[in-house]
């Protein structure tokens, strides 16, 4: 138990440097890559990675599979854009709704879908999403229909109005930080244990007294919820939107950087987020010199990745990774007693 526990504060303490360097890179990076296109793209990344972490936290701590995660994304952009070029809401009394009501629908859709598992969990979460992407569709004198919403304000920090650029890219990770630390601690504490329980075996966790149900409702609510602001930052960045944002190839999408950079890792889904997006950079870039790649590429490109991902990768990119690092370290250490022994 005692080296159980020394192990378990050994990887917080990694967890939270890593944290610390990862801060660091992002702080600085805009300062070397200044064209707005790569920092537009960089904050891109920065709500992308706020999605896959609240899918990595129900996948890969949970073991629940959702294919409707776009859709929670989605509610909650057209929450604040409703309420601001409607209502004339402030933005950020819009941030509340659009991580409220994300989550008060993720608590109702709950009762049913905390009974579910693996592929009809999955199945369930389709339908849901394609359900909200009709509705954004059809319910035209709220949504505008497939036409979106137009002149969404922008978002106002201390009197200074936060534009696409320099000023957004560093508000949106800092979000991004915050979401980081939120769900480092969830996984660290008993929730966190209990999670990790009930994704190695739901029936044995139930039978050790934990409340598989409860415990997959609460990760359910909170990654909706961590979903609509991310939804809330695309709005406000976007200053429009439109239903085609929140289609099932989007949460195809989320779910490929969780199952690319790794599930059962937080930093998995950093990683993966920040991978399909530099893909998507790649492409554009190649694009524009090669005259048969289009953005259709990128969905070969990203079936290609999770199939070799898939099979020779089969946790995902990081903790294979950290996996063949500590192998080594291991190897090495052992290597170097054994010599020190001979002497």
């Amino acid at each position: 138990m005692e080296k159980e526990g020394s192990n378990l504060k050994g990887l917080q303490k990694t967890s939270w440097i890593g944290l610390m360097a990862f801060a660091v890179v992002m702080i600085i990076f805009p300062l070397v890559i200044t064209q707005s296109f790569y920092i537009t793209k960089a904050t891109f990344a920065g709500i992308y990675t706020i999605v896959a972490v609240s899918l990595g936290l129900l996948m890969g701590f949970a073991g629940q599979i959702s294919l409707g995660h776009a859709a929670f994304y989605g509610v909650g952009a057209y929450t604040t854009a409703v309420l601001s070029t409607t209502y004339n809401f402030n933005p950020w009394l819009g941030l509340i709704f659009s991580m409220l009501i994300p989550g008060m629908i993720a608590f109702l859709i709950g009762f049913t879908m905390s009974r579910l598992n693996g592929y009809y969990l999955a199945m369930a979460t389709l339908a849901f999403g394609i359900i909200v992407h009709v509705l954004l569709v059809e319910w035209k004198s709220v949504t505008n229909g497939a036409s979106g919403l137009y002149g969404i304000p922008k978002v106002e920090l201390f009197g200074y109005s936060l534009t696409q650029g320099l000023s957004y890219y560093y508000f949106v990770w800092a979000f991004v930080l915050i979401i980081i630390v939120i769900s480092l601690n969830i996984i660290n504490s008993r929730i966190g244990r209990a999670l990790r329980s009930i994704h190695g075996s739901e029936i044995a966790a139930s039978a050790m007294g934990v409340d598989a149900g409860k415990y997959k409702m609460q990760v359910f609510i909170v990654g909706a919820m961590f979903s609509g602001l991310a939804g809330w930052l695309m709005a406000h960045m976007s200053y429009s939107i439109s239903p085609t944002s929140f289609t099932l190839d989007a949460s195809i999408i989320f779910l490929a950087m969780v199952v690319l950079g790794g599930s059962t890792s937080i930093w998995g889904a950093v990683v993966g987020s920040l991978l399909i997006t530099l893909i998507g950079v790649i492409v554009k870039i190649l694009g524009e010199h090669i005259s048969f790649i289009t953005s259709d590429f990128e969905h070969v490109l990203y079936g290609l990745i999770l199939m070799i991902v898939v099979i020779f990768l089969p946790k995902g990119l990081l903790p294979s990774l950290v996996h063949v690092f500590q192998s080594r370290l291991f190897k090495y250490r052992k290597m170097k007693v054994s010599e020190d022994i001979q002497m």
